[in-house]
């Protein structure tokens, strides 16, 4: 009989006039990795609080290691055996790979005054997944996928019974998170158990043994790996979603708007590909090496070593990479609801802020900004008229990035990696409005690590490998694409 790790019946927890889980019940075996897709935000963070400790519940109960922790009549405030892997660091960044393993562990003080002895165990296990990083290392010059790495190890050594892997494909590559998948069957393989916690059910499929749906705080659907398919998932999307109708771009145009010739930097090698005009194309980067260059470059920052950009028919400078604006480029930054916007400016500051700079500026007067009203209330309504943004909620504040860029009407605008951390409804709703850009002309191209959603609305995927042209997609080829290891 299967040991039971977790199980929590028909766990209920109020907040004020919303109830962030409601009627919940998720059960873990020893050994297995069961999947949590959840489809929006609420009762995901309050999930995981009340997994890692005993915290207060309106109804239910909670079981771990097959022992009664929790229900609606006492809730003791004990710690569970559980470790989170997650994107914010857990690490201390200032310590050895080898001291942030080790330290919490009981039964290894001898290690603390024995460097050498410590370096080499950790040595034997990593050599044992077949993965190298230096125990002597700072976790502060690791890479994110490294650091997943070293979190799972801690999480092995500190005697942990569930680890909790959340939301980590939006901060490595495809084929790091290809490779940190087969960590996990390895000492799931070893008796460990998973919580795997993703907003999209195709991730959720590579890697799980089981896998529930979850929105509003409720369980939707339990699927075992027999039904792990995208139509046993759909009919639980909104119906907007599951149907959406995805824009087509005008299959007349063939111009190329910008290419890169042999581009070489520190992370780029002989880069070439060209990106058409009015089309939306994701460049895919396999190592998760060349996207920092290729922003970088866009936007001023760096020069190439060698190598030529052209943007339409001229080369792309470096002086006019400093002011990319005033020559029709624009960038959406990773979660720019937090890096893009201005908190003490209003709606209508923030939305015009870009006009006065961008190729063709407009200065900005009164009937400019009646005009800017009159166009982008059908668009946003009442909220136009907002002088404080945080009151907003997050899908507004979405419309307010890139209807920025639409009034700003570059030719080209730039997205990094626009998905990471969006639930499936922020998804569909930033997929229309990247089409909302597509309308008017604006070239888009999408910086990313992990294919996604990306492909809903991509007409062109350039694949990269170690800063170099992998290959080439058109839409209708995309089903050809498969990554290496991408399959169960």
């Amino acid at each position: 009989m299967k040991t039971e790790i977790l199980r929590m019946e028909r766990v209920t927890i109020k907040k004020e006039d919303s109830t962030p889980l409601d009627n919940f019940n998720l059960n873990i075996f020893q050994a297995e990795i069961m999947g949590l897709v959840c489809l929006n935000l609420t009762g995901k963070e309050l999930l995981i609080d009340l997994i890692r400790q005993n915290t207060p519940i309106h109804y239910g109960r909670v079981y771990f290691d097959e022992v009664l922790v929790n229900n609606y009549q006492h809730s003791p405030l004990t710690m569970n055996k559980v470790f989170v892997i997650e994107q914010k660091s857990s690490l201390i960044e200032d310590l050895s790979v080898a001291d942030n393993i080790f330290i919490p562990g009981r039964g290894l003080k001898h290690f603390f005054i024995r460097p050498h002895a410590l370096n080499k165990q950790l040595q034997r296990f990593t050599e044992e997944l077949g993965i190298h990083i230096d125990g002597r290392e700072l976790v502060a010059n690791l890479s994110a996928y490294e650091k997943c790495v070293v979190k799972l190890l801690r999480a092995v050594f500190t005697g942990a019974r569930l680890i909790v892997v959340r939301d980590i494909s939006s901060s490595i590559s495809a084929a790091e998170l290809s490779n940190f998948h087969a960590l996990l069957r390895y000492y799931c393989q070893k008796g460990f158990s998973f919580l795997y916690i993703c907003n999209h059910p195709e991730e959720a499929f590579q890697i799980c043994d089981r896998l529930r749906l979850m929105r509003d705080g409720k369980i939707l659907k339990l699927l075992g790996q027999s039904e792990f398919n995208i139509e046993n998932v759909t009919p639980y999307y909104l119906a907007d979603y599951a149907n959406r109708i995805e824009f087509e771009a005008d299959s007349g145009s063939e111009e190329e708007i910008l290419r890169f010739q042999n581009v070489c930097t520190d992370q780029l090698n002989d880069l070439s590909f060209s990106i058409v005009q009015g089309e939306c194309t994701l460049l895919l980067d396999m190592d998760n090496v060349a996207l920092s260059d290729i922003w970088r470059l866009m936007n001023g920052e760096m020069k190439p070593d060698r190598g030529l950009i052209m943007l339409e028919d001229a080369p792309y400078t470096d002086k006019q990479a400093r002011h990319a604006v005033s020559h029709g480029l624009a960038f959406i930054q990773e979660n720019p609801v937090e890096t893009m916007l201005f908190k003490e400016m209003s709606y209508l500051e923030n939305l015009y802020f870009m006009v006065d700079k961008k190729q063709n500026p407009i200065p900005i007067k009164k009937s400019v900004i009646n005009s800017i009203i009159h166009e982008y209330e059908p668009f946003v309504g009442e909220e136009i008229y907002e002088t404080h943004i945080t009151n907003l909620k997050l899908h507004s504040l979405y419309n307010l990035v890139y209807y920025r860029i639409h009034l700003c009407n570059p030719k080209i605008v730039f997205c990094v990696q626009p998905f990471a951390g969006a639930d499936m409804y922020l998804r569909m709703h930033l997929i229309h409005l990247m089409n909302q850009l597509r309308k008017k002309g604006i070239t888009v191209v999408i910086l990313d690590v992990n294919f996604g959603d990306t492909l809903a609305i991509a007409d062109k995927l350039i694949v990269l490998e170690q800063g170099r042209f992998g290959a080439e997609y058109a839409r209708s080829e995309f089903h050809h694409f498969r990554p290496e290891g991408m399959t169960r």
